[in-house]
C-alpha cells in the first residue's frame, strides 16, 4: 500500500507482464485478447533479436578465425622472405646492383660536448 488513499504504486514491468493491469481495467474481457497478443508479439520480437545477435556473433567469429589464419600465413611467408639467402636471390632476380659488403660494419661513437 502506498500513500494515504490506500492504492498500490504502479510497477510497469510486473503489472504488464503479470497481468495485474487487466484487473485495473473495467472491461477485462475485451482487453484480455489484446494483452495476450501483445505479449506474444513482444516475445517473438525478443527471440528474433537474440537469434540475430547470435547469428552475427557466429559470423564474426568465423571471420576472425579466417583473418587469423591469413595473418599467420602472411607472417610466415614474410619471415621466410626476409632471410638473407632469399633476399640475395630476389635481388639477383631483379638484376639489382647491390652487393654484399666487403668490410664489416663499423661502430660509431658519439661524443657529447658539454656547454
Amino acid at each position: 500500500m502506498n500513500g494515504t488513499n490506500g492504492q498500490r504504486k504502479f510497477n510497469f514491468a510486473s503489472d504488464i507482464l503479470g497481468g495485474q493491469i487487466l484487473s485495473r481495467l473495467k472491461t477485462v474481457d475485451q482487453y484480455f485478447i489484446i494483452y495476450l497478443f501483445s505479449l506474444v508479439i513482444a516475445f517473438i520480437t525478443f527471440t528474433l533479436s537474440v537469434e540475430n545477435t547470435q547469428l552475427t556473433m557466429r559470423r564474426n567469429q568465423r571471420e576472425l578465425k579466417n583473418l587469423k589464419a591469413d595473418y599467420t600465413a602472411k607472417a610466415a611467408r614474410l619471415q621466410y622472405l626476409s632471410k638473407r639467402n632469399e633476399v640475395e636471390i630476389r635481388l639477383e632476380q631483379h638484376e639489382s646492383s647491390l652487393q654484399k659488403p666487403t668490410d664489416p660494419a663499423k661502430t660509431v661513437k658519439l661524443v657529447r660536448r658539454h656547454n
